[in-house]
């Protein structure tokens, strides 16, 4: 503090000198001058500095402040772009189910889930009674038949797939015609017993639904017939196995009918 008033006397003293010359003398010698302008010359560079530097500093928040939001701006973009694109990816796959298979379709919903054991093959999705999810909505995807929703919650509905034991599917051999009922089998394949044939039944046939039982849209792909099953010769119905279209383990998303 001491050395503070000792340089602030200098500073005052110099200031009183440059006075009495400039009164008396008329014209202050150059030595004098720049001894008396140097401390003013350096706080007046003080200060310029201290500006410069407050003016950086805030130029410099606000920088940091616009750069947050415009990532958070381009991240919102972001999010908003990826959400467009899987409701575009939605439509698509609706449009297909109803170009291919039936102008019923609806929906699509997300699978969330999937349970197989020894007694049950079911799927569970991320729509319910609020999306307009209603119990026996026949359940598809742009390869084949899925199966049919059997249990509807608020938010999410139970499908019962072709591979339960408990399913039942009105079948025919597309070109060759015939009837019969596709039955569950939770080892993978779908079987159908005492089929009545139009035409001989062979492997690599399509299957695809017809209309008994009513329950699902006409002329959807079940499946491939994946094995003939022998037989008494005698016997006019036939049974085999069929390779189902969709492999439920892979879906993400299923396609929903209007109930039959």
């Amino acid at each position: 503090m001491a050395s503070f008033f000792r340089a602030w006397y200098a500073f005052v003293g110099l200031g009183l000198l440059t006075f009495v010359f400039t009164a008396f003398v008329g014209r202050v010698p150059a030595d004098v001058s720049s001894a008396v302008s140097l401390p003013h010359d350096l706080v007046s560079s003080a200060g310029r500095n201290l500006r410069s530097s407050a003016v950086s500093l805030t130029d410099r928040s606000d920088l940091r402040a616009d750069n947050a939001a415009l990532r958070q701006a381009l991240a919102d973009s972001q999010a908003t772009i990826r959400q467009l694109e899987l409701r575009l990816q939605e439509l698509e796959t609706l449009l297909e189910v109803r170009r291919n298979q039936s102008p019923g379709a609806e929906l699509v919903a997300s699978v969330v889930g999937w349970t197989r054991t020894a007694a049950v093959d079911t799927l569970t999705i991320g729509a319910g009674r609020r999306d307009g999810v209603q119990r026996g909505m026949p359940v598809s995807a742009p390869e084949g038949l899925v199966g049919l929703v059997v249990e509807v919650g608020e938010h999410r509905s139970v499908v019962r797939t072709l591979l339960d034991p408990q399913s039942r599917v009105g079948v025919a051999v597309r070109g060759r015609g015939g009837q019969g009922v596709a039955v569950g089998e939770v080892g993978g394949l779908v079987r159908v017993d005492r089929f009545i044939p139009e035409q001989v039944v062979r492997e690599g046939d399509v299957v695809e639904t017809t209309s008994y039982g009513g329950l699902f849209p006409r002329g959807v792909e079940v499946g491939v017939v994946a094995q003939v099953l022998p037989q008494d010769p005698n016997e006019l119905r036939r049974s085999f196995l069929v390779q189902p279209a969709v492999d439920v383990a892979t879906l993400s998303e299923v396609v929903l009918f209007a109930p039959q």
